[in-house]
């Protein structure tokens, strides 16, 4: 599967936390644990995720009385938890959401053919993406030069510089274009699914088949940056400033992406930092954008 998770099927994994009582988010119905939700607190400006058995961990002790841990998860309600009532709570049953899913395409089609966008990255500059308790998504806009409706089939991503010491989780997310506003919109990802890139340069993670509808047009592809739990309580355990900015100097604790340079403003890249609104990236050297490096391999009816 080369490294792909999808996190609807989740396996049976020690929590990292041994014996420790540790809050845990699962499904309401079924009480499967839920991986990588997103956990917000310290009035949304800093996060964490949950592990693959579901637990996180947020010292009490380090929320203000008056602040809210904020649950997030594609396709399920929002859970909001009062800090006070942190210690007391052990199993957060999340309640499924009704959503409008993405149109599927529907074809006859007896033969389908494959072809690679922005095959050509051209000129690359590393990006160092920040510490652990800051969630990062960064999103761009892609063409679809074949000029037709197409299916999604493999995912990947450059990795100019790999530090063996951080394995990153990244959440794969989707979007409309918002032509008025000249930016992302809507969200229309449905399914949850994260990959591993591990290896310095090109990345490739299979998609489920014909699951991810390509619009002839273009797509609008995000990426969020998920640092595992246990490593995020490593970076808690620092107890100076001092200390905290001489461990994120160190780029062996930090991941990095490949970004390539763009002359177009609307394929430049957009981002959103922990819990705001999106931004996009300002211009490089008076004339270039830039996005994260990317290809995508797409399925369209061979007529």
């Amino acid at each position: 599967m080369k490294r792909l998770l999808l996190i609807l099927l989740t396996g049976c994994v020690f929590s990292a936390y041994g014996q420790v009582n540790l809050p845990r988010v699962v499904d309401s119905l079924n009480n499967k644990p839920l991986a990588y939700a997103i956990v917000l607190y310290q009035n949304k400006q800093k996060v964490t995720y949950t592990d693959v058995n579901g637990y996180f961990n947020v010292s009490k002790d380090s929320l203000p009385q008056d602040d809210s841990i904020i649950i997030q998860y594609l396709g399920y309600v929002r859970y909001v938890l009062r800090s006070r009532d942190l210690a007391n709570t052990l199993v957060i049953k999340m309640a499924r959401e009704d959503q409008d899913l993405q149109p599927v395409i529907v074809s006859n089609c007896p033969r389908f053919e494959e072809f690679t966008l922005n095959k050509k990255t051209g000129r690359i500059k590393q990006y160092v993406g920040p510490g652990p308790e800051t969630r990062l998504v960064i999103m761009s806009r892609y063409y679809n030069n074949t000029g037709r409706n197409a299916f999604l089939k493999k995912v990947s991503l450059l990795l100019d510089e790999k530090s063996s010491a951080v394995q990153i989780p990244v959440r794969l997310r989707w979007y409309e274009w918002d032509n008025e506003a000249r930016m992302p919109g809507k969200e229309l990802t449905d399914t949850s699914i994260v990959v591993y890139p591990y290896k310095q340069g090109w990345n490739e993670f299979e998609m489920p088949d014909k699951t991810i509808p390509f619009p002839k047009d273009w797509i609008v592809f995000g990426f969020e940056f998920i640092y595992p739990p246990e490593y995020a309580e490593q970076y808690k355990t620092i107890k100076t400033d001092d200390e905290r900015i001489k461990w994120l100097n160190d780029l062996n604790h930090r991941w990095s992406l490949s970004m390539q340079y763009v002359d177009n403003a609307d394929e430049g890249a957009f981002y959103i930092l922990n819990n705001n609104e999106i931004a996009q990236y300002s211009k490089k050297f008076e004339r270039y954008y830039m996005r994260p490096a990317a290809r995508f391999t797409i399925l369209f009816c061979k007529e």
